[in-house]
């Protein structure tokens, strides 16, 4: 009984709602924690000030999935490994630590991106941080490769039809949309 479509329907609705979770969260240690004070004052919070998102060393993180630093990225300026990405907006200093420790950078860059159509993404941070979860490496008949975690989604052709899937749903037959040379 088990359907593909409704699979990726419920990815896709998880990760909209993850997204939206993610707003609302930046919205609110931002925009209102400092107006908040009925909360602090049952907390015992005195001297609150506003996090200014833009100079102090905070970030609030949210995470679906990860792609291996050797995976190729594409900004409006140049293509290069997340690794390489990440070391050249060192200069731009921290966006801080994740909870769990993972360490970030501040970028301006717009990555390459595909929503039906190919367009630049603003990103906030570049997180770097160890994976213990399981990982695929796929490799298309050009050669290209991509390793990413078992709970990444894709983006493939099949039939004509463009559907997300996970790498352990990816066929032979897919098309996977990949960066030319």
């Amino acid at each position: 009984m088990f359907n593909n479509n409704v699979a990726g329907t419920i990815t896709a609705e998880g990760r909209t709602l993850t997204q939206k979770m993610d707003k609302v969260n930046e919205d609110y240690w931002y925009n209102m924690w400092h107006l908040d004070t009925e909360l602090h004052k049952n907390l015992g919070i005195k001297n609150v000030t506003q996090i200014n998102s833009k100079t102090e060393n905070v970030s609030i993180y949210c995470d679906t999935d990860s792609t291996d630093y050797q995976t190729v990225i594409q900004t409006e300026s140049e293509r290069l490994t997340i690794e390489e990405w990440y070391n050249k907006n060192i200069k731009n200093g921290s966006a801080g630590e994740t909870m769990k420790g993972h360490e970030s950078v501040l970028t301006s860059d717009k990555i390459l991106n595909f929503d039906n159509e190919l367009y630049y993404a603003n990103v906030k941070r570049i997180i770097r941080h160890k994976v213990s979860k399981p990982k695929w490496k796929l490799k298309t008949k050009s050669g290209k490769e991509i390793t990413i975690t078992n709970d990444h989604s894709m983006i493939v052709f099949r039939n004509g039809e463009k559907l997300e899937v996970k790498p352990s749903e990816v066929l032979k037959t897919d098309k996977i949309l990949v960066l030319k040379n």
